[in-house]
């Protein structure tokens, strides 16, 4: 589960190659659409990620610094104007645009999906002495992400839940209208907002902030960070997870997205307890089954270990089954996610997927549902254990 060397560097890498790889480690592939192309064979964008509602436009520029120590205004400027052309395309003119990537293939973006959208410039060079974190044009703000940043931020916040939840808490931020300095760049910000339990609450009190140079480097000296650091290397496990996800076919799209919906350390406790029964099951020998039901926030997930030869039909079925019994055990959560794979723990496995939601829960489906418990045998007298985990471990 383990996955090692998930930190990526810049070094050797052009600007745009630098940034596509580093998206598709914290966005994955299924949501990634590099230099996605208008009708007329123009590029629309360097980088356009689309999850669920979300769209983020990445307009990418590698620059050179005048002897003064600063960007040509005209590049800035060019590479700010290219990203609102990108977004007045997309939502303003709504001009029919082909998606491809190579696991999704050939798809039209559809703008009506879209509730929220963040503009990203990224300047990919030698960093300035004191440069802008942000831009303001036409009514839209553009976060600009240095060499240095888009490192950093792209290493730390490396899921769609926790990137998006720094970009609307800033956003949120700079609709004040308050000045703000930062001395020593944003990762200033983004230390003050990872210190603070990823909040700028206090900041908003402020007419005119400052943020002095060195909370990033006293953030990495913590002894909880690094406790941190150390344990979310499992949940690099789950992101393999969600890539298998699509061994199964074009419809597990929304199994892998919902999968993908997770943070970085909700990833880490739901491939701590995957990994955790997966040892239990292959350490059992009395029955050849082993399953673990686990309800999390809105969702409940089921993992099923059992050995099925190819088509594996018997499996699949039992993972739906098991599914539909906790649908109804836990009412609060409208939607399951089922895994399955085999008992023993191997150099490779093969995994099913299910995705159930029932949004409105009966008595005739809780009467059914206690049918196929009973008849199955599943969860008839099922063992709660409670378990707490901290993000920032203390130990």
């Amino acid at each position: 589960m383990k996955r090692d060397g998930y930190y990526f560097h810049f070094k050797g890498k052009n600007a745009e190659t630098f940034v596509h790889e580093l998206a598709q480690k914290s966005f994955l592939t299924d949501w990634c659409y590099l230099n996605p192309k208008l009708p007329d064979g123009k590029e629309l964008c360097d980088l356009l990620v689309v999850y669920d509602n979300i769209a983020i436009i990445w307009q990418i520029k590698s620059l050179k610094l005048r002897v003064d120590g600063k960007y040509k205004k005209q590049d800035v400027g060019k590479n700010i104007r290219q990203i609102l052309g990108a977004n007045r395309s997309l939502f303003g003119i709504k001009i029919p645009v082909d998606l491809e990537n190579p696991r999704r293939g050939k798809e039209k973006f559809n703008p009506s999906q879209i509730t929220e959208t963040y503009l990203i410039s990224t300047l990919i060079g030698e960093d300035e002495d004191y440069s802008t974190f942000v831009e303001k044009a036409d009514g839209h703000v553009i976060h600009v992400f240095t060499r240095d940043f888009v490192q950093i931020v792209l290493n730390e916040l490396d899921t769609i839940k926790d990137f998006i939840g720094y970009l609307r808490e800033k956003e949120n931020l700079l609709f004040r209208d308050n000045k703000i300095t930062l001395i020593g760049g944003e990762k200033e910000l983004l230390a003050y907002y990872l210190l603070n339990e990823r909040s700028f609450k206090e900041l908003k009190k402020s007419d005119h902030l400052v943020i002095d140079e060195g909370s990033w480097v006293h953030l990495q000296r913590k002894t909880e960070y690094k406790a941190k650091k150390k344990a979310d290397e499992i949940s690099y496990g789950w992101d393999e997870i969600i890539n298998r996800a699509h061994t199964g076919g074009d419809q597990y799209e929304k199994v892998a997205r919902e999968l993908a919906r997770t943070s970085r350390f909700e990833r880490r406790i739901l491939s701590k307890t995957f990994y955790e029964a997966h040892v239990l099951a292959h350490n059992t020998v009395t029955v050849p089954i082993f399953r673990r039901m686990m309800p999390f926030i809105g969702v409940t997930y089921c993992f099923l270990f059992f050995d099925d030869p190819e088509p594996r039909e018997i499996r699949k079925a039992m993972l739906g089954n098991m599914c539909f019994v906790a649908r109804g055990l836990y009412r609060k959560n409208k939607l399951v996610v089922g895994i399955a794979t085999e008992m023993r723990l191997a150099p490779s496995c093969s995994y099913d997927f299910l995705l159930l939601e029932i949004p409105k829960w009966t008595e005739e489906l809780q009467k059914k549902m206690e049918e196929v418990q009973k008849e199955a045998r599943i969860f008839l007298n099922p063992k709660e254990k409670k378990v707490h985990e901290d993000e920032y471990p203390k130990d």
